[in-house]
């Protein structure tokens, strides 16, 4: 093979599908066989909206891209793309991403390429992951193989692409992993050592939730002086320079923005130092959820409207993407689950398992349903019920027009 990939889910697809179309011939490892034959069958939704499934159906009849199941093979190039979710202290769970390049180690050839994709705690590449590859393969990095670092940058549900940063352990291992993702379409950013590229993306994502927090105290602050938050920013947006507009809601959800703001607060104390803006950011993401069904609460209370069943529309963390990770949407049916009937319709989600147990089913807008919650407006689901509809999407929990 030229390439393995290691992770096929939001973000090591697109890098399969763009190394095979590329012309390389790519083998594809996921550790979930059901992910494996999803993708082989071209089952609908397999692309998770950021693969167009008939590019991928290509790529795969024409056998540049092979998937399997767990089985690692010798490569010119591999591209580490696991889930790194936060651990109970917010900080970098490694265990998937090093067994994933321990198990690379095993198959690793002399002069190969390893890129690690995951987004990574800034020094773990170099303090975790490299002593497992060399100890995996007997191989020195920087000379018996090249070791790089390019944390992806993706938005999903919008197809503008945004450079990649990439460093390697030396200046040979950049010019290795930078020429491979240039063959794969991707502008590259070079920077000087792993660790910058590792903060990097670290930093951009905490940027976007000490600035989406931000706009929910905002929020909060025009709602109790009788302004409207939305005429607030547009206004504060045609200002042309010093302003980017971030839109309250729920809370921040996905892979990316909620988990590297932990990252950035777990490394900032591994060194000793403190992070107050951060730190205050996070707990008011983590309390958004509980603000809008205190919200909700009280205004079903001055309408006289009792909460025993509740219906949400919208589970994901953003519209029109297939991830529940992290998403607000979550937090709050679990913690409606414990004093009401809930039940929930999203078209990019046909099941949920939530924190007890239960198991509940996308099911159409429930019409005996006391109060609807819109928590993801999807373009394709309508908020259509005769029951009161509360759209939690825009920094408040308000009655639908």
């Amino acid at each position: 093979m030229d390439t393995v990939v290691i992770g096929l889910g939001f973000t090591g697809l697109p890098v399969a599908v763009a190394a095979a179309t590329a012309g390389l011939r790519v083998l594809g490892v996921d550790a979930s066989a059901a992910r494996v034959g999803h993708i082989t069958a071209g089952t609908p939704g397999c692309g998770l909206t950021t693969v167009d499934e008939g590019a991928l159906a290509d790529a795969v009849r024409s056998s540049r891209l092979s998937v399997r199941h767990n089985e690692i093979v010798p490569a010119d190039s591999y591209v580490v793309c696991v889930p790194t979710p936060p651990d109970r202290h917010g900080a970098l769970d490694t265990t998937m991403l090093a067994d994933a390049v321990e198990r690379v180690g095993t198959v690793l050839p002399r002069g190969a390429l390893v890129i690690v994709q995951s987004t990574c705690e800034p020094g773990t590449v170099e303090r975790i992951l490299l002593p497992r590859l060399e100890n995996a393969s007997g191989l020195r990095a920087g000379t018996g193989f090249h070791l790089a670092h390019s944390p992806v940058r993706t938005d999903p549900g919008n197809p503008a692409a945004a450079p990649r940063v990439v460093a390697g352990l030396t200046p040979e291992c950049t010019v290795r992993a930078a020429s491979l993702l240039r063959r794969l379409s991707c502008e590259c950013v070079t920077v000087s050592t792993l660790r910058t590229a590792e903060l990097t993306k670290v930093f951009e994502n905490t940027f976007r939730l000490v600035n989406i927090s931000l706009a929910n105290e905002l929020a909060s602050l025009c709602r109790a002086q009788d302004v409207d938050v939305h005429e607030v920013l547009d206004a504060a947006g045609s200002k042309p320079f010093g302003f980017l507009r971030h839109r309250p809601g729920p809370g921040a959800g996905g892979d990316c923005v909620p988990v590297s703001a932990g990252f950035f607060v777990a490394s900032a104390r591994r060194h000793g130092l403190h992070s107050p803006v951060v730190d205050a950011a996070i707990a008011v993401n983590d309390s958004m959820p509980s603000h809008t069904l205190h919200r909700v609460r009280t205004k079903l209370s001055e309408l006289g409207v009792p909460m025993r069943r509740v219906h949400v529309l919208g589970v994901t963390y953003k519209p029109d993407v297939a991830n529940v990770r992290q998403s607000p949407a979550l937090r709050v049916l679990n913690e409606l689950s414990r004093e009401a009937v809930v039940s929930y319709h999203d078209p990019f989600v046909p099941d949920l398992v939530l924190d007890d147990g239960s198991t509940l089913t996308s099911q159409p807008v429930d019409t005996s349903a006391d109060v609807v919650l819109i928590m993801t407006r999807h373009a394709s689901v309508s908020p259509r019920t005769s029951s009161p509809v509360f759209d939690c999407t825009a920094g408040d929990a308000v009655p639908a027009a």
